[in-house]
Parts: C-alpha cells; sequence; structure tokens
C-alpha cells in the first residue's frame, strides 16, 4: 500500500525553476539542501492537503484533488500501483469546465458514488451520472458529498478502495 505524500514533478519544476531564478538575478540565496529540505516537508510547512491523501485503512480511502486531464492522469497511474479488491469511486465535478475528457480517462471497473459539492458551480450528481454513463461509468448518485462517501464507507469491504475525487471542493468536503 502507497502511504506517501507526492508533489507532482510539473510542480516541483516549476519550483525548481522558480529558485534558480531567484539565486540568479537577486541576492536571495537557496540552497540545495534547503530546497531538499522543503520538498521534503511540503505538506507539514504549508498545511496543503489533499493531494493523493490517506484519509482511512480499512478500507483504504484516499483523496486526490487532481481534477483536470493531467491530474486525473496520475490519479489513475496511482490507482494502478495500489492493491485493492474492489474500487469504489466517489466523484463530482464542476459545470464549468468540459468534463468528457476526464470521464474518458476514469476507470470502467469502479463502482461509482457521483456527488454534488456544495456549492453554485457544482454539477448536478443526476446530470453527471448521466454523462458517465456515456463512457460506462456506472454507479449511483448522492445530494452531497458526505451522503456519497458514507455509502462507499457502507458498501466496501476492508480490502477494497474508496478513491474521492474529480474536484477540489469534493476532497474539501471529504476531508
Amino acid at each position: 500500500m502507497r502511504s506517501h505524500w507526492h508533489v507532482p514533478t510539473q510542480n516541483i519544476l516549476t519550483v525548481l525553476q522558480s529558485i534558480a531564478l531567484l539565486n540568479t538575478t537577486t541576492k536571495f540565496q537557496v540552497s540545495n539542501d534547503s530546497i531538499y529540505a522543503g520538498l521534503k516537508q511540503v505538506k507539514k510547512l504549508t498545511g496543503l492537503q489533499g493531494r493523493w491523501q490517506t484519509l482511512s485503512k480499512n478500507p483504504l480511502v484516499i483523496c486526490d484533488t487532481g481534477h483536470n486531464e493531467a491530474g486525473i492522469a496520475e490519479v489513475i497511474k496511482n490507482i494502478a500501483q495500489t492493491p485493492f479488491e474492489k474500487l469504489h469511486i466517489v466523484f463530482g465535478m464542476v459545470k464549468d469546465k468540459d468534463i468528457s475528457k476526464v470521464l474518458s480517462m476514469m476507470p470502467k471497473n469502479a463502482t461509482y458514488y457521483f456527488c454534488k459539492p456544495d456549492l453554485e458551480r457544482a454539477l448536478d450528481a443526476n446530470e453527471l451520472k448521466n454523462q458517465a454513463k456515456a463512457f460506462k461509468l456506472y454507479g449511483k448518485s448522492y445530494p452531497s458529498v458526505v451522503d456519497a462517501k458514507v455509502n462507499a464507507m457502507n458498501s466496501a469491504k476492508e480490502n477494497d478502495l474508496i478513491f474521492i475525487g474529480g474536484s477540489t471542493f469534493v476532497v474539501a468536503e471529504a476531508i
């Protein structure tokens, strides 16, 4: 089971480039040791949550704020590397984005718990469920993230994986 937290490579490259620019254009200097120490403790130093974060172990519940194609690709890679018997996905999205690419990437061998985070921009859970059917993603819709999470927890067995994501707002409500 993967229990570590990681920073996506693109984010690290942006940080390193920013530090290199600071080091060459200002009197401000950041050593390689400081960079390493900072990256190793990002979560502790910043309070950042929701990046492949383990919420529970029996069953294994993991959330991730990845919500675009690159983020979902990373999530799917991590799911593939995580042992489980059955996959449950608590999933919600916002309505002002094209979600078809993300839906096309999602695992088909999962039970979905479609939900609507509590904000005006949130996509209705029934609408999300209907759009997901076109990509062979099946499950039930729930009026809230909490309802979807509770139902997933009640349905999952000890060796199952519950993934929570699709939107930063979904993860925020699940944590």
